[in-house]
């Protein structure tokens, strides 16, 4: 009788085990779904708070990963991380600073001077009997002034403009200090926290420590691969425009090399804020063929040195094809500004490392990640 009754009791718990959950109430459900939608909504507006800055972060996060070798070494010798930290900011900021707040200075000394040169130029009518003795051009002169148009003086005040808006511009503004002191800000952190941060990002990733491996390593490479590929190419243009500027006999060569190397790093500016005034200004003293040389010099190095080259040296670097980095780069200026020219490639290189990941998953080989 035992046994029959411990039969009947295994059958009897048996059906209750395999019986299915109840769902949840309605109320739980709702309670889920207000939970999702009050957070959706929170990190949609988190975003919004952090997309005025975006340029500030990504720029102190795109410092950070270019000068971690510095800080590397710098933590070897200075244990506290706070102060290690601030100690290689104040290096990455005086670098940054320095040579731009002589390069502001001279900018607008000389932009005065060179106004003023212009200026001198049309009062003592050099310029237009050196332009009306050229074959041809005596004649558009003539039937410029039966038109009333002042050819003359509006080349000569959009001389001057360009003149005073490049100093204006290497000057500064407010918007530009405020996003320079939020950079400084997250560059110290990314450096005095980087383990916190990187330890965050995994957590949140859905990827394996090899995957999200990679993904840093395709981060920390496009990161570089934009800053080395863009100093070099302005180094290219500033010592191709300076040797050509001393030919010419210009003024200041020597500091509008440098000037033009500072405006060749902003891809919204580049180095024709320089050299293209330059020409005109050639131009408006008769120096017809310098003017021509430095056009000429330009047009090239837009062309071969601060694009073709350019995409080359980002699509080695990144082992992305030159029509690809092409599109990064001038798509992400597009979308973000002048932070996109870090952003555009960063995207791309992301995407190519998550679609690297499923290529594994999909296979079933082994992950070999570099690890970061």
């Amino acid at each position: 009788m035992r046994r029959a009754g411990e039969t009947d009791a295994r059958a009897d718990a048996e059906p209750a085990a395999a019986a299915p959950a109840e769902p949840p109430p309605s109320n739980d459900r709702l309670r889920i779904l207000a939970l999702v939608a009050v957070t959706v909504g929170l990190i949609a507006l988190c975003v919004l708070l952090a997309v005025p800055f975006l340029p500030a972060i990504t720029w102190g996060v795109a410092l950070a990963i270019l000068a971690w070798p510095m800080h590397r070494w710098i933590v070897t010798r200075i244990e506290s991380p706070g102060l290690s930290a601030g100690v290689s900011t104040l290096v990455v900021v005086a670098v940054i600073i320095g040579p731009g707040l002589l390069v502001g200075y001279q900018l607008t000394q000389e932009a005065a001077a060179a106004a003023a040169r212009a200026q001198a130029e049309q009062s003592s009518g050099g310029w237009r009997e050196k332009v009306a003795s050229i074959p041809g051009v005596g004649r558009v002169l003539e039937w410029t002034d039966r038109l009333g148009l002042d050819v003359e003086s509006e080349a000569y005040n959009l001389l001057g403009s360009t003149l005073r808006n490049a100093a204006g511009l290497a000057q500064g503004s407010a918007e530009a200090v405020v996003q320079f002191l939020a950079a400084v800000f997250v560059l110290f952190y990314a450096f005095r926290d980087r383990a916190v941060l990187v330890r965050g990002v995994r957590g949140l990733l859905p990827l394996t420590k090899e995957e999200t491996d990679r993904v840093f390593v395709r981060v920390a490479g496009s990161v570089h691969a934009n800053l080395y590929a863009n100093v070099l190419t302005s180094l290219i243009d500033s010592v191709g425009f300076g040797v050509l500027f001393w030919l010419v006999g210009l003024p200041a060569p020597v500091l509008w090399a440098f000037v033009l190397f500072i405006l060749s790093l902003l891809p919204i500016v580049g180095a024709g804020f320089v050299w293209i005034p330059a020409a005109v200004y050639l131009a408006m003293t008769g120096r017809w063929l310098a003017a021509a040389g430095i056009v000429a010099w330009g047009t090239l190095c837009f062309v071969f040195v601060d694009n073709l080259l350019y995409m080359r040296l980002v699509g080695e670097r990144m082992r992305m094809h030159d029509v690809l980095a092409l599109i990064s780069f001038f798509g992400g200026i597009a979308v973000f500004g002048m932070s996109g020219m870090i952003l555009g490639p960063t995207i791309v290189a992301v995407t190519m490392a998550l679609l690297e990941v499923w290529k594994v998953r999909m296979s079933g080989e082994p992950d070999s990640a570099p690890a970061t």
